[in-house]
């Protein structure tokens, strides 16, 4: 150990060493603002958000894990380090794939990269988080600049609308997350998670505490677009610019799913009678609504968008079984969702570009097979393991799912999962049904940019390969869980 070293200890510094990841982010954020702010060069604006994204992609898989700093405020571990780097990733691609359609829609503006790189900081905060205080940082650095990111269509009504309700039902959850905090503080008097957990024994749960979790659990319900407090979700999905849709759906819900589980299993691994079964109901409840809604939608995107609920509802389930194999499960399904997520949103927000689209009707894709065979395959792999088919990773991401709760014998819920995926595919094939047996409306090819037909190739072939090779990933989700359960002595 060096003197210094030793200094920096004594002296009680947070060692930063281990924020390289997010202090590349902030720096990277104010540069881009200062490129809108001084000169407005697209080309600088979309450079220096890549790189500094890149490069703190890097740095995340460099870092040696195990460190707790900022006074046990955050800690940096392999659960942490795994979703940043895929966080990360997933800006990237978002990245990739919004200059050209803000400028087909002509609403471009510097403040989208900035904004989606603080946003991104958030969610880093949140997954890094050891106490309440840096979860709620997190959370509402994240989530405040999605409000402003929502409603960036600033002369359509369909934006300004899903951003308000959005802004609003946003607003409620912060506050029910507060109270919970405040009743859980409380109750134990530390804001820490291995402090809550040494105090939220079994028998020491009393109406404050299992209050206090209760109203926490509701309130990132609603931030997980859960039922029943998912009445954002369709209306902001559908208002806002679809690349920063596909930024809410995909990043902001796997950072969500990350921090849930991690304050579950840290803070409260002894009341988990309260909320697995608190979880599983909201579970139950978002498969069932999500996929009936989806049914009756004509519109693509607000049929992913009741979609992304049911996928919650898949993805939640697992919390219904405390086992190693359900949180296994979770992190192997919240990861693997991101190549679905990311193609879906991504292949609208390709088709709106060119032609103009604004509603994304399923008449739209009529023909489109015949037109774009490619970019139809493309499409039919997404809807395929979305919906679960084999060799898909979508299908081993629900399979994972299904054997940790029939593993622990929660067979009602497990039922619910498999009818729920059988309605899903009233409307995933129905897209598939539209591309491939319908004539074409007209004969024009679709024209895609690099950054547009590279992603969307990449996750497709992500979503392929990991269904044929699942069991590589699964190991490395097993081993992300062990590490998260070993850090809390579990």
């Amino acid at each position: 150990m060096s003197v210094l070293y030793e200094i920096v200890a004594g002296l009680g510094i947070p060692n930063f060493g281990v924020l390289i990841p997010e202090i590349i982010i902030l720096l990277t954020a104010f540069v881009v603002f200062g490129i809108e702010l001084f000169t407005k060069s697209r080309f600088w604006i979309t450079t220096a958000t890549t790189v500094g994204l890149l490069l703190a992609a890097f740095v995340s898989t460099q870092i040696e894990t195990g460190d707790i700093t900022f006074y046990g405020l955050y800690i940096v571990d392999t659960f942490s380090l795994t979703f940043k780097t895929f966080l990360i990733l997933t800006t990237l691609f978002v990245v990739a794939i919004l200059r050209p359609y803000l400028e087909a829609k002509n609403t471009y503006y510097g403040e989208y990269y900035y904004l989606i790189l603080f946003s991104l900081l958030g969610m880093m905060i949140m997954v890094s988080s050891a106490s309440l205080i840096t979860f709620y940082v997190g959370i509402e650095l994240a989530s405040i600049s999605i409000y402003i990111l929502a409603g960036m269509f600033k002369r359509d009504y369909l934006s300004k609308e899903g951003a308000f309700k959005y802004l609003i039902i946003g607003g409620t959850g912060t506050a029910l997350i507060s109270y919970g905090i405040a009743l859980i503080y409380g109750k134990t008097g530390s804001f820490d998670f291995r402090a809550i957990a040494e105090t939220f024994v079994e028998n020491n749960l009393d109406v404050g505490a299992i209050g206090g979790l209760i109203i926490l659990i509701i309130g990132l319900a609603l931030k997980a677009s859960s039922v029943p407090f998912h009445f954002w979700t369709p209306d902001a999905y559908q208002g806002a610019p679809t690349p920063i849709t596909a930024f809410m759906a995909v990043a902001a819900k796997i950072a969500t799913f990350a921090v849930i589980l991690r304050v579950m299993v840290e803070a409260f691994p002894f009341a988990f009678e309260t909320w697995n079964l608190a979880w599983a109901l909201l579970a139950a409840a978002s498969m069932i609504v999500g996929n009936f809604v989806a049914l009756r939608q004509d519109n693509v995107k607000r049929m992913l968008a009741y979609s992304s609920i049911a996928h919650s509802g898949y993805i939640l389930a697992a919390l219904a079984a405390p086992t190693e194999i359900a949180f296994t499960a979770l992190v192997f399904y919240s990861i693997v969702y991101i190549f679905m997520g990311l193609g879906g949103f991504i292949f609208l927000s390709m088709m709106e570009r060119q032609y103009g689209w604004r509603d994304s009707h399923i008449n739209d894709f009529k023909g489109l097979a015949q037109r774009s065979p490619l970019v139809a395959l493309l499409m039919l792999i997404y809807m395929f393991s979305m919906l679960g088919i084999p060799p898909t990773v979508g299908f081993f991401g629900k399979l994972g799912v299904f054997v940790a709760l029939i593993g622990s014998d929660i067979w009602w819920l497990a039922v619910v999962l498999v009818v729920m995926s059988i309605v899903s595919a009233g409307y995933y094939l129905r897209v598939v049904i539209y591309m491939y047996m319908y004539e074409p409306t007209t004969k024009a090819k679709v024209n895609y940019t690099f950054g547009e037909i590279a992603t969307l190739i990449l996750m497709a072939g992500f979503i392929l390969y990991l269904g044929i090779y699942s069991t590589d990933f699964w190991e490395i989700s097993r081993i992300v869980v062990e590490m998260l359960m070993q850090s809390i002595g579990g």
